[in-house]
């Protein structure tokens, strides 16, 4: 549909046109009057001044009512200028004809008076209801029946004088009568034209209206495509033309919080990703893959920061960087402040658009440089932990029209802060394995010099026992007093070494997994009676006080039986070596909560408090152990904890000094059913 202009100038231009013509009817009218009058005689004076006064009341009802129709159907108060003269020029013309007309032209004089009130009076009204309201074009609209009576009372007045200028001269009535006919068609005319450019304005106006009105209800309904039709007049074409902008802006927001939650999720996802690998390598490359799938960009790197200088690229690296800039360019004092001001604020320098005034941002010689490669955009964010700026990722577009998004800064801000975690947590496990496999290789060389050592001294020390016994028998020749008790030394000193080195070799073959364990269901009632028939000698040569209770049945393992009778030895050996003459040494097993519980406690020397974590430590002994010289090599526990560990189980050594000690050993019991081999 053509595009239709402004509503008040179509009604502007309508209301110009019947003025018009409403004026040259009345003027050629009452020019029409003034040459007939002028004509006549002086006897015909008085009917001249009468037809004035008649052609005045009727121009000033006509224009009066014109100007009331306009007004109530457009609203414009520029149609009720013309009413205060027209009114004026009816009360004058009104006056005249009431002072002057015969006696029988009164009653009709009183009949245009009459209905010159009723209008006067619906202009008075109309003007205080709603402008263009129904209420004001029906008033406006019954006007019409006060103007039918007017006319008809003018038409007799008119008709009146008429003929009696009619006796002065017949063509004169013709005249006049035909002016009648012109003007009463001109009206007619100029009352049709105000009715049908109403209704075509009111139409105008309707139809788009509810056309727009259609629109907005769809939209509200969620109709995303709907758009209203720009066209009618000038006022609604705007207020269309306002709605469509708001359906754009709104689809606008919904696509750019699309995007949000997109790159948002993307994010979250990456950040799971990249704290997953505990390789640096992999970090970086995580973070960059990140990057590539998520922001369009053509240049996307990363760079790591060390000792102030910037290591080689990782990812897509720009042409632009020259050969010394990859590995090793240091940065100045400004750069690396810049950075860490960025890094510590947590923020990221963006510059999206390079050749404007944003490009001002940047050093000039960088300025030039990316101008030179071509470089529109970018954005660059420092990735660290702590206070510590571990690197910078780099992002940058060779178009333009593409700003850097909120959600896109954000987004690469999200991976600098799981990157720089992730980094840290990397080096952080990297350094922690490479110091596990030197501890691990330490102490497999102390192991294994333990087991070398302990081989070599074996033969050496065999050869010393078999020596010194041969002189012990005479074999040597006579054997003084002096010399056996040098003989029984070296002898007594002899089996402590040996006792040594074995507990070393036992220690370094099964911290080296060299003894082939045989793990069978074992009744630990076998390997108890055992190890406390074994302790019989020990315990009286000290007259201790020595208890064992524990059930023949139900104390099955998985176990190795010589291993666990090392165990249950050692633990013995100490109990008895520790406690002094007439003291008391208890060994109990039970089950527990799925375990066989072994307790071997005594009245001995104890530990003192401040020692007791130590206690399972290679060649460790107490400090009240060795002021007493009581000797011993400080791996039996050692050699238990191991053997224990290997089993499945755990052994904790309790007690304070003065106050004895209690040794617990705890393994799982067997699988149930399972046959338990004797030792």
């Amino acid at each position: 549909m053509k595009a239709r202009g402004s509503l008040l100038g179509q009604l502007l231009v309508t209301f110009s046109v019947f003025a018009a013509l409403v004026a040259i009817v009345a003027g050629a009218g009452y020019l029409a009057a003034v040459h007939r009058d002028s004509s006549s005689d002086q006897r015909a004076g008085r009917n001249v001044v009468l037809q004035h006064a008649a052609g005045q009341v009727q121009e000033g009802f006509t224009a009066s009512q014109i100007a009331i129709s306009s007004f109530a159907m457009s609203g414009s108060g520029v149609f009720l200028r013309p009413l205060p003269g027209a009114r004026a020029m009816f009360l004058t013309g009104l006056a005249t004809l009431r002072a002057r007309a015969p006696a029988r032209l009164r009653p009709w004089v009183n009949k245009q008076a009459l209905a010159g009130n009723e209008l006067f009076s619906a202009a008075d009204t109309i003007t205080r209801l709603p402008p263009g309201s129904a209420a004001a074009r029906a008033l406006a609209t019954s006007t019409a029946l006060t103007a039918r009576g007017f006319y008809r009372a003018s038409a007799v007045v008119r008709g009146y004088l008429a003929a009696q200028a009619g006796q002065i001269t017949q063509g004169g009535q013709d005249d006049l009568t035909a002016s009648f006919g012109w003007d009463g068609g001109a009206l007619a005319v100029a009352v049709l034209l105000v009715l049908v450019a109403s209704l075509s304005t009111l139409r105008a106006v309707t139809r788009p209206l509810r056309r727009l009105a259609d629109t907005v209800r769809a939209m509200t309904a969620g109709d995303d495509r709907a758009r209203a039709e720009v066209t009618g007049s000038a006022e609604v074409r705007e207020v269309a033309r306002a709605v469509n902008a708001q359906a754009d802006e709104r689809d606008r927001r919904r696509a750019d919080k699309a995007v949000t939650s997109r790159l948002r999720a993307a994010a979250r996802q990456a950040g799971l990703r990249i704290r997953e690998h505990l390789v640096a390598d992999d970090v970086l490359r995580e973070a960059w893959t990140a990057l590539d799938e998520n922001v369009g960009a053509e240049v996307k790197y990363l760079r790591l920061v060390e000792d102030e200088q910037l290591g080689a690229p990782v990812g897509r690296q720009p042409g632009y960087l020259k050969p010394f800039d990859v590995i090793g360019k240091r940065l100045s004092d400004d750069e690396l402040a810049e950075l860490n001001d960025l890094f510590r604020a947590q923020a990221s320098k963006v510059v999206q658009d390079a050749r404007g005034a944003d490009g001002d941002k940047l050093p000039p010689r960088l300025r030039q440089t990316l101008l030179q490669a071509g470089v529109v955009a970018q954005l660059l964010t420092p990735f660290g932990v702590g206070s510590q700026m571990l690197g910078l990722i780099v992002v940058q577009r060779l178009h333009g029209g593409q700003p850097w998004t909120v959600a896109e800064i954000d987004m690469v801000e999200s991976i600098a802060a799981d990157l720089g975690r992730g980094l840290h947590h990397a080096r952080l496990f990297e350094q922690e394995k490479r110091l596990v496999e030197d501890l691990r290789a330490l102490d497999q060389a102390r192991s294994d010099f333990f087991a070398t050592v302990s081989h070599e001294l074996r033969a050496p020390l065999t050869s010393i026992e078999g020596y010194v016994e041969m002189l012990q028998e005479g074999e040597g020749g006579p054997v003084s007093p002096a010399q056996r008790e040098m003989l029984q030394a070296v002898d007594h000193s002899t089996v402590r070494l040996h006792h040594l080195i074995e507990d070393v070799f036992t220690l370094a073959k099964l911290e080296a997994g060299g003894f082939d364990m045989v793990l069978r269901p074992v009744n630990l009632a076998g390997i108890i009676g055992g190890a406390v028939e074994a302790m019989r000698p020990s315990v009286a040569d000290k007259q201790l006080s020595f208890t064992a209770d524990f059930p023949a049945e139900g104390l099955v393992v998985e176990g190795d039986t010589g291993q666990l009778d090392r165990v249950l030895m050692n633990l013995l050996s100490n109990a008895v070596k520790f406690t002094p003459d007439y003291g008391r040494v208890v060994l109990t097993a039970s089950r527990e909560d799925g375990e066989v519980v072994l307790r071997v406690a005594d009245t001995g020397i104890g530990i003192p408090s401040a020692e007791q974590d130590e206690l399972f430590s290679r060649f460790f002994r107490a400090s009240n152990v060795r002021q007493q010289a009581i000797p011993g090599t400080g791996l039996g526990l050692a050699i238990v904890r191991s053997i224990v560990a290997s089993h499945g189980g755990e052994v904790t050594l309790a007690g304070g000094q003065g106050s004895g000690a209690v040794a617990t050993v705890r393994l799982p019991l067997a699988a149930v059913g399972a046959p338990a081999a004797r030792p």
